[in-house]
């Protein structure tokens, strides 16, 4: 098959909903953050070029991995910077959960059960947070793989979607979700958040996962999630790095039009205003965030 486009992702935070910091002290980080990097398919071996070249600046051989937790700061911020300057778009999908704090599908829950340990019975994990921000992130992408490719071939070219591998995570899940909203667009309860899917370029049945020791571009996914995480949501000491998203500001798609916030960067629920803190805000502001905050 020939592809338009390569969409490696990866998260940063977790998709814990029942407890949510600050509300609850040691609940789960407020923020989940799911990117996605997008390379054109005939330019992977460059961009692979080039990312072994990253690697070898801090310090490693292109065969080793790159974690983004284990290197210092200040390389932390030279591989971003680096990254910034690569030819690849990005998408991320960033969640308040403060939101969705205790969050039940009571009506999907009842429907769906599953056999545990002593015979007990216990609602199946549809990891429906994770999915439902995949949705989200797979309407940018899909809208600018069918943009370019119509442009450069006259014609629509599917993206091969690789996730980074987690385990315990049921990837059939995530497939089987695509394939039923793909199945329902037209039906009178099709929930529609003013965009959708580009199906003439996604195929459930086609999405991947592999591990990122495997498919090296995955790094890369690694590394932006993980900054975008440090960005935005706050550590124990009430610290982000809002220098992060200003480095990586350029390269969130915008389909030509200047629209990043929204679109290649997406902030959840849908009209946010905070609370924030100054630092968070500077950098969303980055990306186009622009509020009347009530900071804290």
């Amino acid at each position: 098959m020939h592809y338009g486009f390569h969409l490696y992702i990866d998260e940063a935070g977790d998709e814990g909903i029942d407890e949510v910091r600050p509300i609850d002290p040691g609940g789960s980080p407020e923020y989940f953050v799911l990117c996605g990097v997008l390379i054109r398919a005939h330019r992977r071996t460059a961009v692979l070029s080039e990312f072994n070249d990253i690697k070898q600046k801090v310090g490693l051989m292109p065969s080793q991995m790159l974690h983004f937790r284990d290197l210092s700061a200040e390389r932390q911020h030279l591989v971003i910077a680096e990254i910034a300057r690569l030819r690849l778009g990005l998408v991320a999908i960033v969640s308040n959960k403060r939101n969705v704090r205790e969050y039940r599908n009571r009506r999907v829950e009842a429907k769906n059960m599953e056999v545990v340990r002593g015979g007990r019975l216990r609602p199946q994990n549809y990891k429906w947070f994770y999915n439902h921000t995949f949705r989200y992130l797979l309407e940018s992408a899909s809208a600018e793989c069918a943009h370019w490719t119509k442009q450069a071939f006259g014609a629509n070219r599917p993206i091969m979607v690789v996730f980074s591998e987690r385990k315990g995570f049921r990837y059939s899940q995530t497939k089987a979700y695509l394939h039923k909203l793909r199945l329902s667009r037209h039906g009178k309860d099709y929930f529609n958040n003013k965009r959708s899917i580009n199906w003439d370029v996604v195929d459930p049945s086609s999405i991947d996962h592999a591990r990122a020791r495997a498919e090296p571009l995955l790094q890369i996914a690694d590394c932006v999630a993980s900054a975008v995480y440090k960005a935005i949501d706050e550590d124990w000491f009430g610290s982000v790095e809002p220098a992060f998203l200003e480095s990586l500001a350029p390269r969130f798609i915008d389909l030509g039009r200047g629209a990043t916030f929204g679109h290649g960067f997406k902030l959840l629920p849908d009209g946010y205003r905070g609370p924030l803190s100054v630092n968070q805000e500077r950098g969303l502001r980055a990306v186009g965030f622009r509020s009347r905050n009530v900071l804290r």
